[in-house]
Formats: C-alpha cells, sequence, structure tokens
C-alpha cells in the first residue's frame, strides 16, 4: 500500500494505491491525479509504514479517465505487488465477505500514524455501469465495507488477500440551504462503490505490465481462508490414512473365529453362511503355541477353531463357546447352548468348563460337571460340546 499525493498551490489531496509490479507500477484513481495531469501539481507517494517527510517522486504510465483508473510508476519502490484475482467472476457473490484497505482522510486530521486502515463488509452486487453518463460500461463491486475520502485507490479485497476490486467512490447527498448554498451530507450508509479488479487487470495486460495474478478460488472453510484446500484435504487423507494403518498394526488383536452352521441356527433364522475365519490360523506367528480344535465330519463341512496362547492372556477368566454372537467363539450348531462352555488355562494347559449347557460337555466322553471346575484337555484328547465332537490338537 502507498498513500497518493498531489501538492498544488491551494494545498494537497491524498488518496490511496497499491504496487502492481515489482517495476515499481502503482494503481490508483484518476480523479486524484487529474490537477497533477491537467494544472500540473506535484505528484508524490509515501510508502506504508513511512513517514511523509519520505516522499517519493510518482510519475503517470497511463491515464483512464473514463474508468477513474490510473497507473503510476516509482523508480526504484521496492515493494512486493498485492496478487490481483483473475478467477471466474461468479465467485465474487452476493454475501462475499471483502476488506477495504486505504488511507482515510480522517485519519490524518486526528493524527494517526502512516499504516493503513482496515475496514470489513460484504460484496451486496456486482453489476455492469458506468462511472460517468457516457463513459463505456465496465463491471463495478457495490459493497458495504465503510470507506472515507482518502480511500479511493485503496484496494477491495477477499478473505485470502486477493484484490477484487479498487475503491472508486461512495454514495452522498446534497441538500440546497434557503440561501441556495449547497451542503453536501452524508445521510446514505454502506453503500460504496469499487472497479472490479478486471478492469485493472486489462489495463495492465494492455500496457505490458506484469503483475501477480491468481487463479486460485479463495475459499471460506470453518472460518479458515484458504486458496489451497486441496491440498489441506489431500494432506488430511494422507495423515488419516497413516493413522489407520498405525492403528491397525497396534490395535490389540484378538482372533475372532465364527462358525455359522446350518441345523438350529437356521431353524433359529440364521442363513447358513458355511464357515467364517477372521484370522486364518496359517497367519499366526511361527513360534507362537495354539490350541487347536478340529472337527472332520461335522455337518456342512469341517470346523476349525484356533486358541493361542496371546487369546488366553487376554483373556484371563477363559474363553467362551456358544450361539451366541458375544461369545469369543461363535460357533453355531445343532446342540450348541447359547453360553455352551469356557475354555480355561491351566498353568501352560488348556482346560474346558461347562457353563450348564443342557447338552452337555464331554472330555473323552468322560462329562464335565459344571459344579466341578474345568477338566484338563491334552492333544489327542476327544472333547464333545453338545452334538459336535472336536479333537483337540497342539502346535
Amino acid at each position: 500500500m502507498v498513500r497518493v499525493l498531489v501538492e498544488g498551490p491551494v494545498g494537497t489531496a491524498t488518496a490511496s494505491g497499491f504496487v502492481v509490479s515489482t517495476r515499481g507500477h502503482i494503481a490508483t484513481t484518476y480523479h486524484l491525479i487529474q490537477p497533477h495531469i491537467e494544472e500540473d501539481w506535484s505528484l508524490f507517494v509515501v510508502e506504508s509504514g513511512v513517514t511523509s517527510e519520505a516522499r517519493r517522486v510518482a510519475a503517470v504510465v497511463q491515464a483512464y479517465p473514463e474508468e477513474d483508473l490510473a497507473v503510476l510508476k516509482v523508480e526504484g519502490l521496492q515493494r512486493p505487488p498485492v496478487p490481483l484475482s483473475e478467477s471466474d467472476t461468479d465467485t465474487l457473490t452476493k454475501g462475499t465477505t471483502v476488506f477495504a484497505i486505504g488511507y482515510p482522510g480522517a485519519g490524518a486530521r486526528l493524527g494517526a500514524d502512516s499504516g493503513t486502515s482496515f475496514t470489513a463488509g460484504v460484496a451486496n452486487r456486482i453489476f455492469m455501469g458506468a462511472w460517468t453518463r457516457d463513459g463505456p460500461r465496465i463491471q463495478i463491486v457495490q459493497h458495504s465495507a465503510a470507506t472515507n475520502p482518502g480511500n479511493s485507490g485503496g484496494p477491495v479485497v477477499n478473505p485470502c488477500g486477493q484484490v477484487v476490486g479498487m475503491n472508486t467512490e461512495r454514495e452522498m447527498a446534497m441538500l440546497i440551504t434557503p440561501s441556495g448554498l449547497p451542503i453536501v451530507y452524508d445521510v446514505i450508509q454502506g453503500v460504496f462503490f469499487a472497479s472490479h479488479v478486471s478492469v485493472l487487470v486489462e489495463k495492465l495486460k494492455a500496457l505490458g505490465i506484469p503483475y501477480k495474478g491468481t487463479r486460485n478460488v479463495c475459499r471460506v472453510i470453518l472460518g479458515v481462508p484458504s486458496t489451497n484446500f486441496y491440498w489441506y484435504a489431500l494432506a488430511v487423507v494422507v495423515v488419516a490414512a497413516i493413522l489407520v494403518l498405525l492403528l491397525i498394526k497396534h490395535w490389540p488383536r484378538r482372533a475372532i473365529h465364527i462358525v455359522i452352521h446350518g441345523g438350529v441356527a437356521t431353524r433359529d433364522g440364521a442363513r447358513a453362511l458355511g464357515h467364517l475365519f477372521l484370522r486364518p490360523p496359517w497367519r499366526h506367528k511361527k513360534h507362537e503355541a495354539a490350541w487347536r480344535l478340529r472337527c472332520e465330519d461335522a455337518e456342512g463341512g469341517p470346523i476349525d477353531i484356533v486358541i493361542t496362547q496371546e487369546d488366553l492372556r487376554r483373556a484371563s477368566k477363559g474363553l467362551v463357546i456358544g450361539r451366541d454372537p458375544a461369545c469369543d467363539r461363535c460357533l453355531a450348531a445343532d446342540g450348541i447352548a447359547a453360553r455352551h462352555a469356557q475354555l480355561v488355562p491351566i498353568g501352560d494347559g488348556l482346560g474346558v468348563a461347562d457353563l450348564h449347557s443342557g447338552t452337555g460337555t464331554a472330555v473323552d466322553e468322560h462329562p464335565v460337571d459344571p459344579n466341578d471346575g474345568p477338566a484338563p484337555l491334552a492333544p489327542g484328547s476327544q472333547l464333545r460340546l453338545g452334538n459336535v465332537t472336536f479333537r483337540v490338537e497342539r502346535r
């Protein structure tokens, strides 16, 4: 940002401007520099944050009276250019938040420092109009970001800092007193006008002035403005995928083997799906000891249930086998109760306790009394649960 000064024999006029190229080009309004062009008043600029004494001489590159636009140049001006929005004009719509930046004259009279003024509002409408009766029709932005004399030539920016317009005019009213003296007063509030940035871009292209244009669309999501939400979204997806992989890798694994068998389960309304092993036996670590219950000649196919030492460590009170899906091993087969039996660790071995199943539990044809505690299992033992008989193996 720069403050533009025009000094003449009867006083000084001030307005705002902003840097549009790395070569020291500045955009501002024509009506401010008109005395310099028509009456040879002196033309200066003062950089934002710099005292008025450090002003620089400016030269007019081109003036456009009908568009109320002028392009100046200051030699040796080392200020970065502001980004000019070149995205589709449809992205600036009614209700879009905008900000007006400039140097209102009232601030200078009240002793304000050399910093810029910053006001917020919304775009009310974008329409085709003309600054003068016979002037060319250009895109004009009506907005509600408060401006005052001195703000002319300052940029109107979106939340991403992209210039979408240049302040040019505000609505005033005139009252004629009984003596015929006209008095201009500020009766109309919240109606301010700016040339759309496309007007400035067109002129800069015609002059061959390199400017900093951007086609990135500014979006505000959850109160955060950005032109890179696609990259942010991609980064979030990548991070989420990494977290999921780490979670899967370190999630406490629990071997759940669901066996759905025809017969009682089918009569109870379950659909016979065969045998589903959520973690196949061959995926266990080779060095990890495991117990295996095999039923080779069961109706509907073999049944294979694997219990690892890790399973027994995690379930210190034992693993429950039954028809209820909440059991550690869900076995839907004839004669299997909802909670039929419990496999419990006995030292380094394995035992089985009956949970008052009704159809009973037996080891090598010896019934297991629910009140006598678990009966030990050994490799080669026959374990009968209801009507299903398993062979006990140790791997």
